[in-house]
């Protein structure tokens, strides 16, 4: 279940925008990513992306706070509604991109309008820093990674070196690990070992 402001996992578990923002932070500090793209479907959507402050984020809402996401459509059979507007005018969108698309990241953004989706679709740019109209939408969605099919056999040694028996772990040094906190706190931690 997905509501506004935070994320909640099984009736269980749930994760703030805060923390969401906080946690973005902590992966580009780590160099963990050059840029992400964030898409958010679900009631007040937006709210999720408000608290962000790391760079190279682009992020979509389904709906703007205060506002409802909608469906799209009931299946008759079994009489739920299996799509959301906002997902279903995205999909429809990316099933028609191809790896060589010209279609860009500013007409994804613009898939929705408020007479199709009902509710207002939010865009974030100002973390991102090129203009969504110049990035290729294969930037984010549908690209191809190169591979280079070679006729040749490559032989690859499997057999285990003889000093390796196989009912034997590996000897390796001993180390002494830590757990550290994983998201900064204003009261400095000290980690002992």
């Amino acid at each position: 279940f997905l509501t506004g402001d935070f994320l909640k996992f099984q009736d269980n578990e749930e994760v703030t925008s805060q923390e969401l923002a906080d946690a973005l932070e902590q992966m580009w500090q780590k160099r963990r990513y050059h840029e992400i793209f964030f898409m958010i479907d679900t009631c007040q959507a937006a709210s999720m992306y408000e608290k962000f402050y790391s760079p190279n984020i682009l992020a979509v809402a389904s709906s703007l706070v205060g506002e409802d996401s909608l469906s799209h459509h009931v299946d008759p059979a079994i009489g739920v509604y299996i799509i959301d507007r906002y997902t279903y005018y995205a999909l429809a969108f990316l099933e028609r991109v191809q790896p060589d698309s010209a279609q860009t990241m500013g007409e994804f953004l613009a898939v929705c309008p408020k007479r199709v989706c009902i509710s207002t679709v939010g865009v974030r740019k100002d973390l991102f820093a090129r203009d969504p109209y110049k990035v290729p939408i294969t930037d984010f969605f549908g690209a191809l990674r190169p591979v280079e099919v070679i006729s040749t056999d490559s032989s690859i040694n499997l057999t285990l070196p003889s000093d390796l028996k196989r009912n034997e772990e590996p000897k390796l040094p001993k180390k002494k690990y830590a757990y550290v906190s994983q998201f900064p706190t204003t009261v400095k931690q000290k980690v002992e070992l």
